[in-house]
């Protein structure tokens, strides 16, 4: 009975296209290469750009070829990019920051739009130090990579997916 029971399961997930997000699916107009070139910089912060175009070509190169032969272009453009204090100490310290940014991405194919998004956002907190400013810069970058290994990640799977 418990074999049988686990028989029908597994058939209804595989008749019904079930896999892991991000791990299906075809890339929007069947491209199997892309050329992503730095992103864009908008934001008032300088010199986040190469961080989050390298997130992407990282997150993109496990699905497609990245390289500048691309068959179609993945652009984006960093549209903001904000620190908030998060939360405050009793003596009312800054003790957490929240790191947000805006990006917006489209992917081209002969020069037309197949894909496009001009509202991603994400956010990371961090930790304040507030005796070593050097240690919170470090806290900010790592911050910074995280949000973008983490974005790159969600636009992939929504690109999968066809949202």
């Amino acid at each position: 009975m418990k074999n049988t029971l686990l028989l029908i399961l597994l058939l209804t997930l595989v008749g019904c296209g079930y896999h892991i997000a991000g791990k299906g699916g075809k890339m929007p107009g069947g491209l199997a290469s892309l050329n992503i070139p730095v992103f864009a910089n908008a934001a008032q912060k300088t010199n986040i750009e190469a961080i989050l175009t390298n997130a992407f070509v990282e997150e993109m190169v496990t699905t497609v070829k990245v390289g500048k032969d691309g068959e179609g272009t993945m652009q984006g453009v960093i549209r903001s990019y904000n620190l908030s204090a998060v939360s405050y100490s009793k003596s009312d310290v800054n003790q957490e920051y929240r790191l947000t940014v805006v990006l917006s991405v489209t992917l081209l194919k002969n020069g037309a739009i197949i894909w496009k998004d001009d509202n991603i956002s994400d956010y990371e907190d961090f930790a304040v130090d507030t005796a070593n400013v050097t240690a919170t810069k470090e806290a900010e970058e790592a911050a910074l990579k995280k949000l973008a290994k983490d974005t790159a990640r969600i636009v992939k799977e929504r690109l999968l997916e066809n949202f």
